[in-house]
Order: structure tokens, then C-alpha cells, then sequence
């Protein structure tokens, strides 16, 4: 039998593409996607340049909503998440749309149950769920039918009752021709009411945003409202003589004429969806539902459409065209039941019942609507209507709201919408709110919610307005994810900067870099550069290592390289670099995105490190190696005492000194660090410590010190360490100055601190070695060609002048000598 081959990568990438289940798959906790078939790719509205980006990168939209969350819990917790009848806002052609999803995340692990992808399936049932709706719907009105076919049985038995009564009618004529007057003035009052009702209708259905239209029996358009113009830039004699279809996208017509020829002949309700141009150019989806329109005896009317942009406030505009179907419905009621006024008064209360039955439809829409909704009465401000959507916006019971003014109801909103909702009364102009923030009283408890709402007049037959609908919807979620993001953000720009991590992002695919103002100051620039001009600033011996690390990154996904680099004013600097290389679908590089810093301080301080190791040594080694000498003379000749016997051992404590002097430094300076030095103050004369001190110098016979100034000068420091000080400046002047025989020491009253100078008439110091004079281990001279040490001195004085909380410094010319001087407080 012949063995299977095990299917390819490609192999099983391509079977998948073939599937009709929208299908992707993805790794990592962004969702980077590594595979998706062209029905996924359709959902999304996307093309195969998607691959290799994260969901977020691809998808922008879905930030805020919860599927990068769970994408992230399935990668980590090896999981699957499901749902049905999911809502989702994806961005197609430019445009938000809603969607409805039936989906599931899996995570797909290997042998060692570990995670290694996320297989996606997902099927759109946006139709189904769209349909499941409009059921609903024919159910409440199939109910609706029922109870007016019962109440037409009770009404045949009424009138079996009046034809058996018909000849005590007749006795009382006069009586009921007085009671026919009554009835008709109460029918007078209800047909103005109703009137008025389908005025309110109008009015709504010209101040919406929902395009609306009425056809007749034939199928000709006799009605369009204001929104139809506003979309199509034609007016109503142009819609209504031409039509609208002819700016229906060519790719949607023919299945456009096919859904309405179909409908139309069945004498059903239709839902289409279109893309249509408007007159500001762009191309807006459309979705339009037809319901046909019967009269009371089944005679077909012809079709009433609504249309609106389904990524536009959607669930809102859904309400206010079934709320406008309502109304449509009841005034072709009302039409044929006025018809049969004149007929019988038998007809009459039927038709009043009707009229009744009607508005209870219209307090039941309201009622349960999705949206919180609430009828203010513009005389008084009374709450006229109020659903539990509503209720649960503000936070109240329906008792609290019912007979009570709007601001009664909700004084904690007044203070601020008082004024909006008058203005509304007084200019019929409506209100629109995005993302309002208000204090709410809920349960008792005040919670700060964001609110979108509308305060949308309506009006009566003297075009006045009568009362305002208020439609709104708690965002408060959505305001605090995106407020949670922006904070997010705010904190990943602080900590870049706090680091001072140059950013850049480098494409191989179009070779452009794209760099961040952190990265132009490392580098010196005012303008973006592109890679080859970053380069030409190189050091000629570093120019191949970025060529290198990029190659190697290929391969493992990371680069790291250090180099130095020239800017325009000629100072050589050393930049790190650290990046993460991106790839496409086929593992090719795509991009690479990295951090820069300028590592110049680091490089300089690590050679001081290593200088002073090599120093250190080297002045270890002299001392060492002399007193080793004398040591091994003196072991020759213990037994045999030589004329050479007393310099030996001069030589040897010369060794030792050398040796101790250094060992003290590094002692200093690691006490230093560890905070570990104390000063011992007490009151003395500076003239006098100097006259005493440096006598290592004074015995030598070379040199000659001189001490000038206040002699009488007191201070209270640490004696010992300020002598310390000293005799580091005279030992500097020494090595530096070595042929000039008189040092001076100046000792100076400024008040409420005193200052003393040590001055040489040496060569002095170079300007650019002046500012690191009191630097761990710097030496003027480090090539050691001068004079010897560990470049620790100056640092140990600057920190004993600073510990006694007084400033230290130097005043240098070059060819005129130095002057090392420092001022502490007197007290």
C-alpha cells in the first residue's frame, strides 16, 4: 500500500484558503496574523497586506472593543473563546460599520502543550440576526391582528343586538339625533388629535436622518423626505419624476432590481443592502427595508422604505423607522376608517377604537426601545413618556419620573441643561451631545457617566413646538477605555523619554527610516535623514558593522551593534543600537523597529575605569618592585652588614610611603562611596596648620613655602582633613610645576566663610582639562610622562570641601601658572 505523504505548510495554507469559513490564524498576545483565506480577509475588508501585522495594526478599529483582549487570554491561558450574535465595528471603505458574528478563538498547542498559533473562524450573521429581529416584530403584530379580530366578533354581535333594538331606536330618534351631534363633536376632537398625530409624523419624518419614501400601488415614488435630498442633492420634484436608483453603485444594481422586482410581486416586506453615492462624492452604505402597505379590506397600497447609513448610530435609527412604520401604518388607518365615518356609527367606534389601539402601539415602541428615551412636555416640562432604558440611564424608579417635571425628576442635571433643553423649545433646534460628562444621582449614589444624547423638538400643527423626545446612551465604558489608552500611551512616551531611547523604524521592503526627535538630537539632525546619510557619519572603521548586525537579525529576529559616530561640529560620540525585525508572510524582513542611545559618557567613563586599572598598577608596580629589590639586598646581607645598609632601608621606607600613600587613596575613595567618612571638627588657626603642615616638602630644602594673608584667621572644620586638602594642592604644584622653587599659601576673610589659595607660577593647565580636574581619576598628564599617581587627589579634596558644605575650584592660565583654592564656613 502506497504511504501518505504528510501535507506541506503550503499545502495546508492553501486548503484553507479554499474553505468558505472565514479562517485565519495568529500568534502572539498582539495577534500578529500569520494566515488568513479571502473570506476572512472579506470580513475584514482587507487585502494580503495585512499579513504579518498585529490585529491592531490591522485592524485600528477594534481598539476599545474586547477581541485584543481575548486574543491575549487565549495565547496565555491556552484556551478557546467562542460567541454568537456578536456585535463588532469594522472599518470598511473608510467607513464604521456593525456587524454581528458568530466566532471562536482557539489556541493550538504542540507536543509540550505549548501554545504555537490561534486558529479564527468566524461566520457572519449580521442577515440572520438582522431577520431574527423583523420576526420578532411580525410576532408582536400578528398578535395585534388577533385581538383586532376578536374585538370585529364582538363587534358583529353588537350589531346583531342594534338591528333587534332597531324599532326602539326609531321611537327615539330625536334623542339620538342629539347624542349622533354629542358623538360627533368627540369624533370631531379625535380626528383633530389623529391629525395632528400624523403632523407630528411628518415632522419627524422631515427632521430625521432616516431617508424616507412612499410609493403606490404601481410602484411610483409619491414621497420623499428632506433626508432624501440632503443625501442626493436632488429635490423632491427630481426624486419624485426621475427617481434615485441611477446613483446605486454598478456593482450593486442588478441584485438591487432583483430584490425589489421580487418583493413586489409577493407583496412582501425586503431587506437590501447597497452602496449608494451621495452628493458629497462619497460612496455610503446603504440599508433599505420595504414594508407593503395594505388597506383595512387587504387591498395592496403599494410600499413604505426607509433607508439609512447603516454605520451611523444604527440601533438609534433602527427605533425611529419602525417607530415611523408605526405611524404610517396608523394613518392609512385612520384614512379608511374616516371613510367610513358617514356610513355608520357602528363604523365610527370602530374606528376610534383603532385609533386608540394605535397609540398604545406607539407608548409600546417607545417603551421598548433599546435606547433610553424620554418625552418632555415644552409647556411645563412635564415627563409625558418615559421607557426603562431611561429610567436605568438616570438611575430612578418610574415612579419618581411619571407626573413629575424633568427637573424634579433630575434636579442634579439641571444646572447645566436647564438652558439647553429651553433653547430647544424656543428655536425647534436640536441638540446634539457627544461624550457629555455629568454627575448623575443614581440609586442614591452620585456616579460621573458620559452620556451621547439628542434633544430633538417636536412639533404640532401650528408648526410650534409641543413637546422634546430625549434619546440618549450611557458611554461611559467607552470614554474610560479610550481615557485608559491615551494614559497608556502618555506613560509609554514619558518613560521613552525619561530614558533617553532614541526611536526609529526602518522598512527593507521601500528602504525609508523613520526616525523620532530623540534620535535626530543623538544625532545632530534638523530633518529626517535617510539610512545612507546616518551611515556617511560613521566612523570608517564601524561602517560595516550596521550592514552585519542587520544581516544577523534576519536570522534571529534581534539586533545589537554599538559605534561610534562624527557629528557636523567634529565631536566623535558612540551610539548603542537595539531593534526588532518584523517579517511577512513568506518569513522575509519587512521592518525593523529599535531604540538608540547615546552612549558616550558610558564609553568614556569605562576607558577613565580601565585607564585608572592600568595606572593603578603601573604605580603599585614601582613601589613594589623597589622595595622587593632592597628587601632581597637586605636578605644577602643580614649575616654581613654593608656601608649601603642605612639607604637600603631609607629605600625600603621610601617604597612603603609610596605604597601606603596609594593604599590610602583607594581607601578614601571607597569610604567615600560607602558614606563612611567622618569629620571631626574643632576651632584652629589656619595660619598655624599651614606653617605645620607639608613638612615633607619643607625638609627636602627645595622648595620654598610661603604663607601670606590673615594670620589670625579661625575656623572650626577638621583640622586633618583640611590639611589634607593643602598638601594635595602643594603636592600638584610640585609635580606640575617642578621648576619653580616658591609655592604660596594665601589665606583670605570673606565674611562669613574664609578661603584658602595654594598658588604656583608653574606652566598651568590646559583650558579643556580645567573641567575635570576634580574627576575620579583623571590626571592631567595620563600618559604618566610628568608625574605619577592615580588621579585621586583633586577627588578626595572636592569631597571633603563639599562634606563641610564649602565649594572648591582652580584659576589657571596657561604660561602664567595655577591656583587651587577652596572656602568653607568659618563656623
Amino acid at each position: 500500500m502506497k504511504e501518505t505523504a504528510e501535507l506541506s505548510a503550503e499545502q495546508l495554507n492553501y486548503i484553507l484558503s479554499l474553505s468558505k469559513t472565514a479562517t485565519a490564524i495568529h500568534v502572539g498576545e498582539d495577534a500578529t496574523i500569520k494566515f488568513a483565506n479571502k473570506t476572512m480577509l472579506n470580513i475584514w475588508g482587507k487585502d494580503e497586506q495585512v499579513i504579518g501585522k498585529s490585529l491592531v495594526q490591522a485592524l485600528p478599529e477594534l481598539e476599545g472593543q474586547p477581541f485584543i483582549e481575548m486574543f491575549a487570554r487565549v495565547w496565555r491561558e491556552g484556551i478557546t473563546i467562542s460567541g454568537s450574535d456578536t456585535a463588532a465595528e469594522l472599518n470598511i471603505n473608510g467607513e464604521t460599520k456593525t456587524f454581528y458574528f458568530d466566532f471562536e478563538y482557539r489556541a493550538v498547542k504542540d507536543s509540550n502543550n505549548t501554545v504555537i498559533a490561534i486558529l479564527h473562524t468566524a461566520t457572519d450573521v449580521t442577515e440572520r440576526y438582522l431577520n431574527r429581529q423583523e420576526l420578532k416584530d411580525a410576532a408582536q403584530n400578528r398578535e395585534l391582528l388577533v385581538r383586532e379580530q376578536s374585538l370585529n366578533e364582538e363587534l358583529a354581535a353588537s350589531n346583531e343586538e342594534l338591528n333587534a333594538i332597531n324599532e326602539e331606536l326609531s321611537k327615539s330618534r330625536e334623542e339620538l339625533s342629539v347624542m349622533n351631534r354629542e358623538l360627533e363633536l368627540r369624533v370631531e376632537e379625535r380626528v383633530k388629535a389623529f391629525a395632528e398625530s400624523e403632523e407630528r409624523f411628518r415632522n419627524m419624518a422631515e427632521n430625521t436622518d432616516i431617508l424616507i419614501a412612499v410609493g403606490n400601488e404601481l410602484g411610483k415614488k409619491f414621497y420623499f423626505n428632506k433626508a432624501w435630498t440632503k443625501l442626493t442633492g436632488r429635490k423632491l420634484e427630481q426624486l419624485i419624476n426621475s427617481g434615485w436608483e441611477d446613483l446605486i453603485d454598478v456593482r450593486d444594481r442588478e441584485e438591487y432590481k432583483l430584490v425589489q422586482l421580487g418583493a413586489f410581486n409577493k407583496r412582501m416586506s425586503y431587506t437590501d443592502e447597497f452602496r449608494l453615492k451621495g452628493v458629497d462624492g462619497k460612496v455610503h452604505w446603504m440599508l433599505k427595508k420595504g414594508t407593503p402597505r395594505f388597506l383595512s379590506d387587504g387591498t395592496f397600497a403599494g410600499y413604505i422604505s426607509s433607508c439609512f447609513d447603516i454605520t451611523q448610530r444604527k440601533s438609534d435609527e433602527q427605533l425611529l423607522q419602525d417607530l415611523n412604520e408605526e405611524l404610517a401604518t396608523s394613518n392609512e388607518e385612520l384614512a379608511a376608517v374616516n371613510e367610513e365615518l358617514a356610513a355608520t356609527n357602528e363604523e365610527l367606534e370602530k374606528s376610534l377604537e383603532e385609533l386608540v389601539i394605535s397609540e398604545g402601539r406607539f407608548r409600546t415602541l417607545i417603551r421598548q426601545a433599546p435606547v433610553a428615551i424620554c418625552v418632555i412636555r415644552a409647556a411645563d416640562l412635564m415627563i409625558t413618556e418615559v421607557n426603562d432604558a431611561y429610567l436605568e440611564l438616570v438611575g430612578k424608579e418610574r415612579v419618581e419620573l411619571e407626573n413629575h417635571t424633568i427637573w424634579d425628576a433630575v434636579a442634579e442635571a439641571a444646572e447645566g441643561y436647564t438652558p439647553v433643553l429651553q433653547n430647544v423649545i424656543d428655536t425647534g433646534i436640536p441638540f446634539h451631545a457627544r461624550e457629555h460628562e455629568v454627575t448623575l444621582i443614581r440609586k442614591g449614589v452620585p456616579e460621573r457617566v458620559f452620556i451621547d444624547f439628542v434633544y430633538e423638538p417636536v412639533r404640532g400643527l401650528s408648526n410650534e413646538v409641543t413637546s422634546v423626545m430625549v434619546v440618549g446612551n450611557d458611554v461611559t465604558d467607552k470614554v474610560i477605555a479610550r481615557h485608559s489608552i491615551e494614559d497608556s500611551e502618555e506613560r509609554n512616551r514619558l518613560a521613552v523619554d525619561a530614558a533617553e531611547l532614541g526611536t526609529y523604524d526602518y522598512r527593507y521592503d521601500t528602504d525609508t527610516l523613520t526616525t523620532g526627535g530623540r534620535f535626530n538630537l543623538i544625532f545632530g539632525l534638523e530633518h529626517q535623514a535617510s539610512r545612507d546619510e546616518i551611515l556617511q557619519m560613521y566612523h570608517p572603521e564601524d561602517v560595516q558593522l550596521s550592514a552585519n548586525a542587520h544581516e544577523a537579525a534576519k536570522n534571529d529576529g534581534k539586533l545589537f551593534y554599538e559605534t561610534r559616530f562624527t557629528k557636523s561640529d567634529g565631536s566623535l560620540h558612540w551610539a548603542r543600537f537595539h531593534g526588532k525585525v518584523y517579517y511577512n508572510s513568506n518569513r522575509q524582513p519587512k521592518r525593523i523597529l529599535g531604540t538608540v542611545v547615546d552612549v558616550t559618557e558610558y564609553k568614556r567613563l569605562q576607558q577613565q575605569k580601565d585607564d585608572f586599572i592600568s595606572i593603578a598598577s603601573h604605580e603599585l608596580k614601582t613601589p613594589i618592585t623597589s622595595l622587593k629589590a632592597s628587601l632581597q639586598l637586605l636578605q644577602r646581607m643580614k649575616d654581613k652588614p654593608s656601608p649601603i645598609l642605612p639607604k637600603l632601608i631609607e629605600q625600603s621606607s621610601r617604597s612603603m610611603n609610596k605604597i601606603s600613600e596609594l593604599v590610602e587613596d583607594l581607601l578614601n575613595v571607597s569610604r567615600m562611596k560607602e558614606g563612611l567618612v567622618q569629620l571631626n571638627k574643632k576651632s584652629f588657626t589656619i595660619a598655624e596648620m599651614l606653617d605645620d603642615c607639608c613638612t615633607h616638602v619643607r625638609q627636602l630644602g627645595t622648595y620654598e613655602l610661603s604663607v601670606e594673608g590673615d594670620r589670625d584667621l579661625q575656623i572650626t572644620a577638621d583640622e586633618h582633613r583640611i590639611e589634607q586638602v593643602v598638601v594635595n594642592f602643594v603636592n600638584n604644584a610640585i609635580k606640575y610645576a617642578p621648576n619653580e622653587k616658591k609655592i604660596f599659601l594665601i589665606v583670605e576673610d570673606l565674611g562669613d566663610a574664609a578661603k584658602v589659595s595654594v598658588r604656583d607660577t608653574g606652566p598651568g593647565i590646559a583650558k579643556d582639562k580645567v573641567p575635570h580636574l576634580f574627576e575620579r581619576y583623571f590626571r592631567a598628564d595620563p600618559s604618566g610622562a610628568q608625574v605619577s599617581g592615580l588621579g585621586l587627589g583633586l577627588y578626595i579634596s572636592a569631597d571633603i570641601i563639599e562634606r563641610h558644605k564649602g565649594e572648591i575650584g582652580v584659576d589657571t592660565e596657561e604660561g602664567k601658572g595655577s591656583t587651587f583654592w577652596f572656602t568653607i564656613p568659618k563656623g
